[in-house]
């Protein structure tokens, strides 16, 4: 991060110049991906040659430069440019023919790095996502997920906090919900002060009405007369502003044009989700091995898998390509993400977004180890994680195909084995999923 003469924080970006073409775009796009949510890069992109030179030169800010074309760089001055002399790297990404071209001419021009378009794409060392962040690191442009890893939580807000400004396909939580994240959490909050917020936005009171008289907060259909107050008194204020948070976020995050990501199937899974982790706590159908709040397990469990809807919504080329491979990985999206190379993972991307809201510790580790949870689970990752997965073998994952697969540390940290799994599941009742459908019709 760079302070500008008056005092201001400019981005780092990278510059990305992309001749225009499919395959060009398409790698545009996977490299974006890596650059904002690997790096925490802005990525400023151009097709001519020149202009990229000329903003390398004026853009101090610029931290590395891309060139993304079907045929090689004959001006090896040029090269030198887009990278000042080697004190930026620079990174060719041509096809394979072309390499073989430009590696002579840029033999003596330092940190230039090769990349051929045929091996973009993947786990291998060769792969772009590899190179890139192999240079980068060695350039000191470090990665944020290690920064996730390596840093305790109040550093790691001010750290990453800073970063993140320069990705604009984050999205941010709507201010309400976390205003209703914030006063459920102040012991000290009233029916009152929980209503008056409420009714500050009268589309969610709409919604809150109806849904709270659905068979899954209210069996058999009866209450239907009740007012705000009542429900909030009758479900308590953390159920009711959890409610109006899962509604708020349905309706404010909406998909772009350009996606074909199912915004509906998404939700489903995510709502059922929370419904699911909401029964297996109040019932007891699994014992954890410590104890999680009713905030953190529904705000974790309906947003445990933001990271795809981001990745759906901004990064359509590359989810498409996961949903593509799954098939070959027993329909399991998050092995299909790991196969492909994991460029920026689901959980990860869901880590920064809570980072960037600030949910606090446990929520940024239950988002982040849903599927990843480590030897020693926390209650909350267990929770989630057994929610996810008796989702998916419900039917109710963000394809039919999903199935279960629950990890062995989390079933020895709740002291069960796959029999007690299957007897949970059927516990949770036979009608969940058409109440799980039903709810988000009405939230929606």
């Amino acid at each position: 991060m760079t302070a500008s003469p008056k005092g201001t924080v400019e981005l780092e970006s990278a510059l990305v110049c992309q001749q225009a073409g499919t395959p060009q775009q398409v790698l545009a796009k996977f490299l974006s991906l890596q650059l904002n949510y690997q790096c925490g890069l802005s990525v400023v992109t151009t097709q001519e040659l020149g202009r990229a030179a000329t903003t390398v030169a004026l853009q101090r800010t610029v931290r590395c430069a891309f060139v993304i074309q079907s045929q090689a760089i004959t001006d090896p001055h040029l090269v030198g440019a887009l990278g000042r002399g080697g004190v930026i790297p620079v990174f060719l990404i041509l096809p394979a023919r072309s390499v073989e071209v430009q590696r002579p001419i840029c033999a003596g021009t330092p940190n230039v790095h090769l990349c051929a378009w045929e091996a973009a794409f993947g786990s291998a060392a060769t792969s772009l996502q590899h190179v890139v962040a192999r240079v980068l690191s060695e350039n000191g442009v470090g990665s944020l997920f290690r920064e996730l890893d390596e840093t305790p939580y109040p550093a790691l807000r001010r750290r990453v906090e800073r970063r993140l400004r320069s990705i604009s396909t984050l999205p941010t939580l709507p201010e309400i919900v976390l205003r209703l994240m914030r006063l459920v959490n102040d012991p000290s909050t009233t029916t009152a002060q929980l209503e008056e917020l409420l009714c500050r936005d009268p589309a969610i009171v709409m919604k809150l009405l109806q849904v709270a008289r659905s068979p899954v907060f209210s069996p058999g259909g009866r209450h239907s007369s009740m007012s705000l107050s009542e429900i909030i008194v009758r479900l308590g204020m953390k159920k009711v502003a959890a409610i109006a948070q899962q509604i708020k976020m349905i309706n404010s995050l909406v998909r772009p044009e350009d996606s074909e990501f199912d915004l509906r199937r998404f939700w489903t899974h995510s709502v059922g989700c929370a419904i699911v982790a909401d029964r297996l706590h109040e019932r007891r159908l699994v014992p954890l091995p410590g104890e999680v709040s009713f905030s953190d397990y529904w705000i974790g469990a309906l947003l445990h898998d933001i990271g795809w809807l981001v990745l759906g919504f901004f990064f359509w080329d590359w989810f498409a390509r996961v949903l593509a491979q799954a098939p070959r990985c027993g329909h399991q999206l998050h092995q299909a993400e790991a196969e492909l190379g994991d460029m920026a993972s689901h959980e990860r991307v869901a880590q920064l977004l809570a980072v960037n809201a600030d949910l606090g510790e446990g929520l940024v580790g239950a988002l982040g180890r849903h599927h990843t949870t480590g030897p020693r689970p926390a209650p909350l990752v267990c929770l989630v994680h057994l929610a996810d997965n008796l989702c998916k073998d419900l039917r109710l994952g963000y394809t039919d195909e999903e199935s279960g697969v629950y990890d062995p540390h989390v079933l020895a940290a709740c002291g069960i084995d796959h029999a007690a799994v299957v007897r949970a599941r059927d516990a949770l009742g036979p009608d969940l999923a058409g109440e799980v459908h039903g709810l988000v019709e009405q939230c929606l």
